[in-house]
């Protein structure tokens, strides 16, 4: 069988066969099925599982993923690259699209939802535009700047402020007053 150590996952059909058949060979041979399970590191629940299923003729794994109930609909699909087509100027989020799709009333979905359709179809959001750098003020003629040292005081915008400036001390204690 090839099989080393536990019985994988997700084995085929003729494996399972051929287990249950050693399984049933050991019991015959006056083992209990716990223990040939226990020997062959099977879980006898996967075990009674293989044989309720050889019983019907369904040993063969089935697709995995079955057939969800709430998988989205083809209308709904539609629906959402409608709305990318319409407002992704605008809103250039999925999470936005996704509330103006509710807005509408056209589509309720999750915004990683409507992210993950806009990405199964190859459709892509438009980037957002680079900001402007900002212009930095420009520093009083006055200031004479060097590197790492910079010490101004503007006491044109503060000067009303020193009329009733109280400097203390880090116990709290006045020091020093203005009036």
């Amino acid at each position: 069988m090839g099989l080393i150590g536990p019985v994988p996952a997700r084995v085929d059909a003729s494996i399972k066969v051929a287990l249950l058949s050693l399984i049933a060979t050991a019991v015959a041979g006056g083992w209990s099925a716990a223990r040939a399970c226990r020997l062959l590191e099977l879980n006898p629940l996967r075990m009674a599982r293989w044989r309720a299923r050889e019983a019907v003729g369904a040993l063969v794994d089935r697709r995995p993923g079955g057939n969800p109930v709430h998988a989205l609909l083809p209308a709904e699909i539609t629906a959402i690259l409608t709305i990318a087509g319409q407002w992704a100027d605008i809103d250039r989020s999925h999470r936005k699209l996704a509330h103006r799709g509710s807005y509408l009333g056209q589509v309720w979905v999750s915004p990683s939802t409507f992210r993950r359709v806009l990405a199964g179809h190859g459709v892509a959001l438009p980037a957002r535009p680079v900001r402007a750098k900002p212009k930095r003020k420009p520093l009083p003629e006055w200031l004479e700047y060097r590197p790492r040292q910079l010490w101004m005081w503007d006491v044109e915008r503060h000067e009303a402020l020193w009329n009733r400036a109280v400097v203390k001390g880090h116990r709290l204690r006045a020091l020093a007053g203005a009036c």
